[in-house]
C-alpha cells in the first residue's frame, strides 16, 4: 500500500493583496519628501518660482522661495535672484469628506494663509503679503530689465479654483478671485533717478485664465499696458517718461523696447 501527502498551501485572497497594496501606497504617499516636487513647481513656472532648502514632507515642512529664469543654452535653472524668508506648512485631511487643509505660516503674510483642497476644487482664503519688489524680476519684462528695488504689497480676495457650474447644457470647471499688486517707491539700478515711481497691478481670475493690467500711480516713468495667461503668457504695453525726465529716463526706455511713436513697447 502506497501514501502520498499533497503539501497545500494556503491561498491569500485577493482583497488582501489589494488592502496591502494600497496601504503601502498611501504610506508612501504620506510620506513623500517635499523636495520630490520641487522640480515640478520649477517646471510649471518656466524656473521663476523655486522651493529652496526644502525639508519635511508634502504635508508637514518648510522651505523658502526663490525666484529666478530658466538658462536655455543649458535647459536648468539659473540660481536665484531673490530669496524670501522660510515659511512652514501642516496639512491635516478628512476621508469623511475626501478634502485637505493646508496652513501656511510666514512672517511676511498679515494672517496665516489657509488652502483648501480636494479631488475637484481648491479655495484660498483672502490675504496680504509684503515682499522686496526685486521678486518680480521673474515675471519678465519689464521688471527683468529694471531689476526693481523697493517694496512690494499684494492683497488677494478668496480665490476659487475648480468647482462646477451650469454652462448651457453642460459644466465647467469655475475659477474667480481679484489680486491686487501695489509697487512703491521703485528704483533701478541701472538708473540713478530714485523713485522711478509707483505702480499698481490688478488682477482678475476668470473661467478664461488670469487677466492684469499694469498703471502708473506716480512717478516719471511711466508704465502702463496689460496681460494674460491665456494661451500662455502674453504682456503688451507701453513705456514712456513725463516731459522734464526725458533726457534723463532714455536709456532705460531704449532697454526697456523698441521706440514706437511717444513710447517704448513693452512685449513678452
Amino acid at each position: 500500500m502506497k501514501l502520498s501527502l499533497d503539501q497545500v498551501r494556503p491561498k491569500v485572497p485577493k482583497p488582501f493583496w489589494v488592502c496591502l497594496t494600497t496601504l503601502i501606497f498611501l504610506i508612501m504617499f504620506w510620506q513623500m519628501p517635499v523636495n520630490w516636487v520641487g522640480g515640478i513647481l520649477a517646471s510649471q513656472t518656466g524656473c521663476r518660482v523655486l522651493l529652496q532648502e526644502p525639508s519635511g514632507t508634502i504635508w508637514q515642512g518648510s522651505a523658502a522661495l526663490g525666484f529666478s529664469e530658466l538658462n536655455a543654452s543649458q535647459g536648468v535653472c539659473r540660481e536665484p535672484f531673490a530669496l524670501t524668508e522660510r515659511f512652514h506648512w501642516s496639512s491635516h485631511c478628512s476621508l469623511s469628506t475626501l478634502s485637505c487643509t493646508t496652513e501656511i505660516q510666514f512672517g511676511a503674510l498679515e494672517k496665516p494663509q489657509v488652502i483648501q483642497w480636494g479631488l475637484k476644487k481648491t479655495q484660498i482664503t483672502a490675504n496680504e503679503i509684503k515682499l522686496p519688489a526685486n521678486v518680480l524680476e521673474g515675471l519678465g519684462n519689464p521688471w527683468s530689465t529694471l531689476r526693481p528695488r523697493g517694496q512690494l504689497a499684494a492683497h488677494w480676495t478668496d480665490i476659487a479654483l475648480g468647482g462646477l457650474v451650469a454652462v448651457g447644457d453642460g459644466t465647467k470647471n469655475a475659477r474667480s478671485g481679484v489680486i491686487g499688486i501695489i509697487i512703491s517707491n521703485l528704483s533701478s539700478p541701472i538708473n540713478p533717478i530714485k523713485p522711478l515711481g509707483s505702480y499698481e497691478i490688478l488682477a482678475n481670475l476668470g473661467d478664461d485664465g488670469l487677466n492684469w493690467s499694469l498703471s502708473t500711480t506716480s512717478g516719471p516713468l511711466l508704465l502702463r499696458g496689460d496681460g494674460t495667461t491665456k494661451l500662455g503668457v502674453h504682456f503688451e504695453g507701453i513705456a514712456s517718461a513725463l516731459p522734464e525726465a526725458q533726457d534723463s529716463l532714455i536709456g532705460l526706455l531704449s532697454l526697456l523696447g523698441k521706440k514706437e511713436g511717444d513710447g517704448y513697447r513693452l512685449q513678452f
